[in-house]
């Protein structure tokens, strides 16, 4: 049990690394405001551009659910509860 406290503990503090990452993570892509009412013509540099930030907005977005997840998994063993339904949405802090 002692092994397993500390292999989660272990991977907790690895995961505040890119937690520090996502939240500074400053998007480059379409700006939508006032006086910007069209968007960049298909398959144009700026089109490509957005697509692949949107792709990585997603990929950080996941990391991040799937960490909170994790967390939530390991606070309950921690606190000796139930782990309850792994597939649900809810998080436990």
């Amino acid at each position: 049990m002692r092994n397993v406290i500390l292999a989660a503990s272990a991977a907790l503090a690895l995961s505040s690394f890119a937690a520090a990452a996502a939240e500074n993570f400053i998007p480059l892509g379409q700006d939508y405001g006032l006086g910007i009412n069209s968007l960049p013509p298909l398959d144009s540099e700026k089109d490509r551009f957005n697509a692949q930030t949107d792709i990585y907005q997603s990929e950080v977005y996941n990391r991040e659910l799937q960490r909170k997840q994790f967390d939530s998994r390991i606070f309950n063993l921690m606190n000796e509860q139930e782990p309850g339904d792994l597939n649900s949405p809810n998080l436990d802090y």
